[in-house]
């Protein structure tokens, strides 16, 4: 009787852990904008795939055969999703530092206001986004939520970065103007010429960051090609949502989840528009707010090669807390590109994980010089 009660109830688990795995993975593909709940799919798809992996010998071990075949089944189904969730080069020896000339070495890092919580800077979480700085030395340097001061007497984080990196070019959105001296939004710095820059309207974020894209078109090697530096619309949950976060299904939170979802579709396509419409080659770097298996990062994604997939190994995870699964941040780039390195270093202290990537043009002649 017990080995009875057993097996049914392993069936219905199989069942539903089957049916949720199918809809993790695919959900996903309908824009959240126009069906909700894809946008809540997702984000359980890094859980329930291993699971599903362990319940096959499960299944096989009580002779399962018919539930074994169809759990099978999903999880082939399901591969794509999962190659777009976790690196698998894990032998893979990646240079950061660059060769030769024509590499470059590219950086971005959402750097939660460089620190500064509720007008304060946390100096613990200063000096470690210093560090990591310092120790990529990035040639393009993109950082999303970025916060610098006019004031003489405090954080003139521009003019630091700018001179401990030796940078000889940037633009700053400037998303968001505090008390005329507290500067919010997202920067990029470069070693290389900026030949033109403009941030791009995408909506509007309370915290700055978010509200625009920064376009950037800069000169490398005698060769053209476009960054755009990107935060999309994050939840930005509040103490009180992360106490909800308890109770999930609470209305609230859910209603503000769907309204993000909504946003978040609306920049991903319009950022997805830029990408095609640009007449250089293209990388993009910046923090998408979403999980690789998302609406989001699928249409960002489409045609582009993904760093951590390209070079990386595991979850490549991106946020400190929350939850261990989360790949949030990204740097995509064409196929016109090499890839000849890329890491996810993980700094003490940090909200978010920065990516670096080690980048060439490739030798084709199809990239454009400035006019042409």
């Amino acid at each position: 009787m017990p080995m009875r009660i057993f097996r049914k109830i392993l069936t219905w688990l199989s069942c539903l852990l089957i049916a949720a795995l199918l809809m993790s993975a695919w959900l996903p593909v309908l824009n959240p904008g126009k069906w909700w709940i894809a946008g809540f799919a997702g984000l359980f798809f890094p859980i329930l795939f291993p699971v599903c992996l362990l319940l096959l010998p499960l299944l096989l071990r009580y002779r399962h055969k018919k539930l074994l075949w169809y759990c099978t089944a999903a999880v082939i189904v399901c591969l794509p999703a999962a190659l777009s969730t976790w690196g698998v080069h894990i032998f893979r020896k990646n240079n950061i530092r660059t060769a030769n000339d024509r590499q470059f070495t590219v950086m971005t890092y959402n750097t939660s206001s460089m620190g500064l919580v509720k007008y304060r800077t946390d100096k613990e979480k200063e000096a470690a986004i210093y560090a990591e700085i310092n120790a990529s030395s990035p040639d393009i340097l993109c950082l999303e939520e970025f916060y610098s001061n006019d004031a003489p007497d405090k954080e003139q984080h521009i003019q630091r970065i700018i001179q401990a990196g030796h940078y000889t070019a940037h633009y700053f959105t400037r998303d968001k103007i505090h008390w005329d001296t507290w500067n919010y939004g997202i920067a990029l710095f470069s070693r290389f010429p900026v030949i033109g820059a403009q941030a791009i309207p995408c909506g509007q974020s309370l915290a700055g960051s978010g509200s625009s894209f920064l376009q950037a078109d800069l000169l490398i090697k005698g060769d053209t090609i476009r960054v755009f530096a990107v935060q999309l619309t994050s939840y930005m949950f509040n103490d009180q949502d992360y106490n909800n976060l308890k109770t999930p299904f609470s209305g609230g939170l859910i209603n503000k989840m769907r309204s993000t979802f909504e946003q978040r579709s609306s920049q991903a396509q319009q950022l997805a528009a830029l990408i095609a419409q640009s007449p250089f080659p293209v990388v993009v770097c910046g923090d998408l707010n979403d999980t690789p298996t998302s609406f989001t990062y699928r249409t960002v994604s489409k045609n582009m090669q993904d760093i951590f997939l390209e070079t990386g190994s595991g979850l490549g995870r991106t946020l400190s807390f929350l939850s261990p699964t989360l790949r949030i941040d990204y740097i995509l780039c064409q196929a016109t590109f090499d890839i000849h390195g890329g890491k996810v270093p993980h700094p003490a202290s940090s909200e978010h994980f920065p990516v670096v990537a080690c980048l060439s043009l490739k030798s084709s002649g199809n990239t454009r010089k400035p006019g042409n």
